[in-house]
């Protein structure tokens, strides 16, 4: 409560700061550029203090405004594209006045015949992106590619976290307005995204670079074009599209991080393709090996055994600086007709390490209130070593003609591929003793994306549209070969091999695991304006289908001790480990043997087929402008699985669903709106959650099972929002929202502490305040070249349960009670000079739920706690080609931390015990790159 109660003390200061920046008083010119003749607002107009390179353009709507001038006579220069120049002289300015001038620009008297000039809209601008914003019918809040450039960020994981109300969940996951990432629905371009992850419907967004981004956009409330499947947000991507010019940009960076650069690392010997992240193959399981060992003979499975690479220890070696390079290419064609061809192609790469020195790990069972001490389930502490590399690749064509038409063709291309080891040691309190465990983990994960679209507009005054799209997406994720090993101290305090007589891929096995999923998608989308008396509406109707499937396949190899008699623990020791997976001692009749643990419950296959339709109409009436519809859904989703050998699983739940929406904005003045909307949405169960496969992750010490038990969830949401453009390049908004949301589906706890299900709550609500401003600090307090980015949210929300559960009331997993993001730009173009001082802080969030109907057993919540964290840039160009960069990212470099904290009596007094789960380090990171334009 006290951490909210400072937020909310905050939040007063920021909107005492608002209200001062719109009252603060000022000299200039303001007015608007219009068409003499149809008064139509000439959006992009260059207005010019003659005599000065003081100037600026007009918005979408027309307006400009110069800031910052003395009180004095000014003559003004207006130009635009086929228009007549005007020069306005003898326009006076008074002391802390602005002088309004309504502006009319006559056509130019050359006529310019058979010409026709094809025209694109610049989408990667922050000029172009809160013009975007404004004249949305949706509540919308997103990022350009201009600003991308000013920050550190190195994919779409940390661009989309200086969007308000987000935050970034395992640096790749994104929570929007508190709520998990299951909330969210992601497209790339025109096109729905597959689940990069095994464990949870999300999208990894470290996947796509953030130099491939052109901008990208969160659509906060729903609409019938969209998808219902989006309560948190409608996230969609867009990358790069056709050029202005024709341009070659190559960059090359490295970093230093405190806690991996120069420091030892430990990984398996490494494969010949492992640089580009493909690593799988030499890796997997060797060609003619059989599917099932337990369908050969004994000594065929010796031969077999023999025939599986015997490498077990990491080997110890020093990381490397981590690297980056870049290549972007950009080509147009101007065609016969006006037309114009383009496309754009970008090729990415990076090594990087990372490092957990010493990450405390623990799992506790309960608190004892008489002794007031914790009983653990286990007491870990573990040294995890990373190196992950990643290639990228974007190819995107497109062809834009006079006649209303434009096609594109668009691909992006990832490879990521991940070497882990992790060595942990610590306290098994089932087991009593002291362990030592390996795991080696190599993981690779390919994501394609690609998309076929046209926009086609029709008649002379083009006011019907039509755009269609067919999309196709691939996720692969293969862990090949995941080894497991273990060690147990004896009573002389000597670690020895453990040998498990009973085979367990916890102690001593081979993991393989393969995820396949393919989305296929088609939609067509078409728009007719109208005129019924004074009113223009515009009606929309469309459809959309989509096809997914997944394959995903398990399966455990295990050793176990057939004859431990014929040699010692000594001897083991001394002849070392690797050296039992040899002939002398691996087969049936010796030490140990080989032996299939696959379990048929860990593999499945699922498919879903979504197909929905929509019709709405906008009705601009004056200042009021109304936009709504309905969108209806057909969804089938299928699962065959097992519980077990002998137990059959299928899931088959078609469902129907209407979702009414409805967007309304009025516009106070020229330079202010107001947004209110609602719109029913649904999040529904992923494949993954509804199978009942238990997959323990040997890292985190951890298991995660599935529900097939898992119903819908529907969600109410209700969105206000006021808007203020100052000027074309600054923003002031206040947001508020509520979600009432039923069944919502949520990670628990079951059991023991590190086992994880989902559950269905009875119910939750969630509500919050968003705050975002942007603006100039030369006008303020006289600082040029100098701009504030302030973003804020606080959020709350509260879980329902039955009457008949002890659950304590909690907010729902993954939220976060306020957001703060603000950033100082400094942009000096004639000094070729840029920088960015960034912070980002979000209030604990749960990460995983105490476990729903647990009687008087409580096992609290686990949450993620607070971490400030502040990032800077540096940026000077040398003459018009190079230019250098020069970074700190995570200054402060604050400890990662999650936590529980434990309700109690003793002797009648109520207490708590706050305990700490996890706690690591990533370190802070130092950058210097360099990019050349050719």
């Amino acid at each position: 409560m006290k951490q909210l109660s400072l937020f909310s003390r905050f939040l007063l200061v920021l909107f005492a700061l608002s209200s001062s920046l719109l009252l603060y008083a000022q000299s200039g010119i303001e007015g608007k550029v219009l068409d003499k003749k149809d008064k139509e607002p000439l959006t992009g107009a260059a207005i010019l203090i003659e005599g000065t390179t003081n100037g600026t353009t007009a918005d979408i709507d027309g307006n400009f405004k110069i800031n910052g001038l003395a009180a004095g006579k000014y003559t003004l220069i207006v130009s635009y594209v086929s228009y007549k120049t005007q020069r306005i002289p003898n326009v006076v300015v008074e002391k802390d006045k602005l002088t309004v001038l309504n502006i009319g620009l006559e056509d130019a008297a050359l006529q310019l015949e058979s010409v026709q000039v094809v025209a694109q809209r610049r989408t990667d601008t922050e000029l172009s992106l809160l013009k975007s914003v404004r004249s949305a019918l949706q509540v919308v809040s997103g990022v350009s590619s201009q600003q991308i450039g000013k920050t550190l960020d190195r994919d779409a994981s940390e661009v989309v976290k200086r969007i308000p109300g987000v935050t970034i969940q395992d640096n790749r996951f994104i929570v929007v307005r508190g709520l998990n990432q299951r909330y969210n629905n992601v497209w790339l371009n025109n096109a729905a995204t597959p689940s990069s992850e095994t464990d949870v419907k999300a999208f990894s967004f470290d996947a796509i670079p953030s130099n491939m981004i052109d901008n990208l956009l969160i659509f906060k409330t729903g609409s019938p074009e969209l998808s219902a499947e989006a309560t948190g947000g409608f996230i969609k991507i867009s990358t790069k599209n056709i050029p202005d010019d024709n341009f070659l940009n190559v960059e090359y960076g490295i970093a230093y991080n405190d806690q991996s650069t120069f420091k030892d690392t430990y990984s398996l010997p490494g494969k010949t393709f492992d640089f580009l992240g493909l690593g799988s193959r030499e890796r997997n399981i060797p060609s003619g090996f059989p599917a099932n060992l337990s369908l050969v003979s004994v000594s065929e499975r010796d031969n077999f055994a023999l025939q599986l690479k015997n490498n077990w220890v990491a080997q110890r070696k020093t990381a490397l600086p981590n690297q980056k390079a870049s290549m972007a290419f950009g080509k147009k064609w101007n065609l016969a007709e006006g037309a114009k061809l383009g496309t754009v192609t970008s090729i990415n790469y990076s090594n990087s390490y990372s490092t957990r020195n010493n990450m405390q790990n623990y799992m506790y069972e309960r608190l004892d209130p008489t002794t007031e001490t914790p009983t653990y389930e286990y007491k870990y502490n573990a040294n995890v070593y990373s190196n992950d590399f990643k290639v990228g690749l974007m190819h995107n064509w497109a062809l834009q003609t006079t006649n209303g038409t434009r096609l594109e063709f668009k691909n992006i291309f990832n490879q990521i591929g991940v070497d882990k080891t992790a060595n942990t040691e610590g306290w098994n309190n089932y087991r009593q003793g002291n362990f030592k465990y390996f795991s080696n983990q190599y993981s690779s994960r390919t994501t394609y994306s690609g998309q076929l679209s046209g926009n086609h507009k029709f008649n002379e005054q083009k006011e019907a549209k039509l755009d269609w799209n067919t999309g196709f997406a691939y996720a692969n994720r293969i862990e090949p070969n995941r080894q497991n090993w273990s060690m147990k101290e004896n009573s002389n305090g000597i670690y020895q091999y453990m040998l498990p007589t009973v085979p367990s891929i916890n102690e001593l096995g081979r993991l393989y695991m393969t995820n396949n999923e393919y989305v296929t998608t088609a939609a067509l989308n078409y728009e007719q304006k109208m005129q019924v008396g004074e009113i223009l509406p515009t009606i929309k109707a469309g459809g959309y289908a989509e096809y997914k499937t997944r394959d995903f396949s398990e399966r455990s190899i295990c050793y176990k001790a057939t004859n431990i008699g014929l040699i010692g623990d000594d001897e083991i020791n001394a002849l070392g480990f690797e050296t039992l997976f040899t002939a002398p001692y691996l087969g049936q009749n010796k030490v140990i043997s080989i032996d299939e643990q696959t379990n048929v419950a860990n593999s499945y296959d699922a498919s879903n087929l979504l197909s929905a339709g929509y019709l709405a109409i906008n009705l601009p009436i004056g200042s009021l402008n109304v936009y709504g519809g309905v969108r209806a859904e057909y969804n089938r989703l299928t699962l065959n699985g097992f519980y077990n050998a002998s137990s059959l699983v299928r899931v088959d739940e078609p469902t129907f669903n209407l979702f009414p929406s409805i967007n309304t904005s009025y516009n106070l003045t020229e330079k202010s709106l107001v947004r209110l909307a609602y719109a029913r949405t649904i999040n529904r169960p992923e494949f993954r959650e509804v199978s009942p496969l238990s997959y323990y992750d040997f890292t985190e010490k951890n298991s995660v099972k599935g529900n097939p038990n898992l119903v819908d969830a529907s969600i109410q949401n209700v969105d206000l929002r006021f808007e203020h453009y100052p000027t074309p390049n600054e923003t002031f908004s206040v947001a508020a929202f509520y979600k009432r949301f039923s069944n919502p589906i949520e990670m628990v706890s079951v059991g023991t502490g590190s086992e994880f299900s989902f559950e269905n709550a009875l119910g939750a609500t969630n509500y919050g305040l968003e705050l975002e401003i942007k603006k100039s600090l030369e006008t303020l307090i006289g600082l040029k070249n100098f701009t504030l980015s302030l973003n804020a949210s606080y959020i709350y929300s509260k879980v329902d349960f039955a009457n008949t559960q002890t659950e304590r009331s909690r907010p729902l997993q993954g939220q976060s009670p306020m957001v703060v993001n603000t950033a100082l730009f400094y942009q000096n173009d004639k000094l070729g000079l840029s920088s960015s001082l960034m912070y980002n802080v979000m209030g604990k969030r749960i990460l995983v739920a105490a476990q729903l109907n647990q009687g008087e057993v409580v096992v609290p919540d686990i949450y993620e706690m607070s971490r400030h964290v502040v990032d800077f840039s540096l940026n000077k160009k040398l003459g018009k080609k190079l230019e250098l960069k020069f970074g700190i990212k995570d200054l402060l470099a604050q400890n990662f931390v999650t936590q529980q904290t434990y309700d109690y009596v003793k002797d009648g007094v109520p207490k708590s015990a706050t305990l700490t789960n996890k706690v690591y380090n990533l370190g802070r990171t130092i950058s210097l790159g360099a990019s050349w334009k050719f």
